[in-house]
This record gives C-alpha cells, sequence and structure tokens, in this order.
C-alpha cells in the first residue's frame, strides 16, 4: 500500500510536467547574416502581426522593433550590437491555431558569429 501510494504520488508531479511541454520549442531558427539578425520558423508555425517582438540590448531601456515582419520572417538590425549581449523576444503560433507562445533568445554576436549566452545561476 506504502509503494501504491508513492507512485500515485509520483504520478500527479509528472503528469502535469508532461502537459506543460510547449510545441513550438525548437521550432524557430535564428541565424546572423552580415548585420541583420533573421529569425524563421518551421512549416506549420508562425508569427502573428499583432504580437509584440523586439531586440533588447541587455541592461539597457527600450528595444529594436524587427525591420522587417511577416508571417513567415522576421529581421533585426543588429549593426549597433558589437559585442554586448542581447536578448530577442518574439511569438510563436501553430497554424492550426491552438496555441501561441513566447520565445526569447539571449544571444551575443562574437567575430562575425552568432553565440547563445547561458543563463546566470
Amino acid at each position: 500500500m506504502k509503494y501504491f501510494k508513492v507512485l500515485l504520488l509520483s504520478l500527479f508531479l509528472v503528469i502535469p510536467a508532461i502537459s506543460q511541454a510547449r510545441i513550438t520549442d525548437g521550432k524557430d531558427h535564428i541565424k546572423l547574416s552580415g548585420k541583420k539578425l533573421v529569425v524563421t520558423l518551421e512549416k506549420g508555425f508562425h508569427f502573428v502581426m499583432e504580437s509584440p517582438a523586439g531586440l533588447y540590448m541587455d541592461g539597457e531601456m527600450g528595444s529594436a522593433e524587427p525591420v522587417k515582419k511577416d508571417t513567415e520572417k522576421m529581421i533585426f538590425d543588429v549593426s549597433k550590437v558589437q559585442d554586448k549581449s542581447f536578448t530577442v523576444s518574439f511569438y510563436v503560433c501553430d497554424d492550426q491555431k491552438t496555441v501561441c507562445e513566447s520565445h526569447e533568445a539571449h544571444l551575443k554576436i562574437q567575430k562575425n558569429k552568432l553565440v547563445k549566452v547561458e543563463a546566470e545561476k
């Protein structure tokens, strides 16, 4: 009986974690193209034109809007970013219109390459 209670409690803890998996994770692709940051999505997903999107310099106020935004692609100007870390933020929705989820990527450009910035612990 004791093991049954432990198993039942474990299921109550595991099932909510499984049910909170995000279906849009991994569906966005961020690339550096010269002085532009290009964000695209896999087939079956889209950006919503009305949703907020921006590039935020870490430690500074304000944001930069995308220079181009449509349902399939967003482009940000990163010519002023240089070696500073920044966060790009946007919403991804599935084409079936069942879910829209926010996405953030913490990045830095070093030696003309895009580098992911690890979160501080």
